[in-house]
């Protein structure tokens, strides 16, 4: 059974799991579910179509699900939110945009820390780490192991590859790599993000591997990889991880504003 606050609203249509809490002066609307074990603090807002997984945690202040900013006439879609998510104070996670879409989704396992803005149909594949005042923008696609430092912005559209980290107040206004550590705005490719990585299980040939090949590819000032090096990095190593990354810049290269992606079912 849910433990709720007697001073929470909860509608009486809300589905709340098994061990659910919801603190005071909370709102929980009517098409919210949440799942089991999810703990909501004090003054917590989950409104319109919204999913909430199990064993989450959200803190005071925190709006999911709320109608995206720019919306005619406050419309909204689903926003869903995977198990194992910690969503800390003051965060904004919209729902999506457009009738016909998937909405927005965070995948498992991420920390959103105090202030984060999530925009309408954005995509978090999972396992993120998301420091103070991120912002990122609506159809944004952020895949797995991501770190940002504080008030990193990523634009609307844009990829950001798996394990990258980018550096405090970075502008991420197109595709960045996977593996990398990007800074700046516009940002630039500085180095391989040895040290996620590792935390993250590669080996030490899996490293070694990408380091060479962010030398072939990247200067450590250029705004993006050298296109014409990309077959002679193919070619050069045999190993899955680099062809991830050169997939990854082609495919960038391909679709320059980003809207590359396919729905994958995913969120439903």
């Amino acid at each position: 059974m849910a433990e709720i606050s007697p001073k929470a609203i909860v509608a009486p249509s809300a589905r709340l799991g098994e061990g659910v809490r919801v603190g005071p002066f909370s709102v929980i609307g009517p098409d919210v579910e949440v799942g089991t074990g999810t703990i909501i603090d004090a003054n917590v807002t989950l409104i319109g179509s919204t999913r909430v997984g199990e064993n989450c945690r959200l803190f005071p202040g925190c709006v999911v699900g709320c109608p995206p900013q720019q919306a005619v006439g406050g419309a909204a879609t689903r926003c869903r939110v995977a198990e194992r998510n910690v969503i800390r104070e003051h965060v904004i996670i919209e729902a999506g945009a457009e009738p016909d879409a998937e909405g927005t989704f965070i995948g498992p396992g991420n920390l959103l820390m105090v202030g984060c803005y999530v925009a309408h149909d954005a995509y978090l594949e999972g396992e993120g780490i998301f420091a103070n005042f991120t912002r990122i923008d609506h159809h944004a696609h952020v895949e797995e192991f991501v770190r940002t430092s504080g008030f990193t912005g990523i634009a609307a559209y844009a990829t950001v590859g798996a394990y990258t980290f980018t550096t405090g107040y970075a502008g991420i206004d197109r595709d960045a790599p996977p593996y990398a550590i990007v800074q700046g705005f516009p940002f630039q490719v500085r180095s391989v993000n040895v040290e996620n990585l590792r935390r993250c299980g590669f080996e030490d040939d899996a490293v070694g591997n990408l380091k060479r090949a962010f030398r072939m590819l990247f200067d450590g000032k250029a705004a993006a990889a050298d296109p014409s090096r990309l077959d002679r990095v193919e070619q050069s190593f045999d190993n899955e991880h680099v062809r991830n990354l050169v997939a990854a810049i082609r495919r960038s290269a391909a679709h320059p504003t980003g809207r590359w992606r396919e729905p994958t079912g995913a969120r439903a």
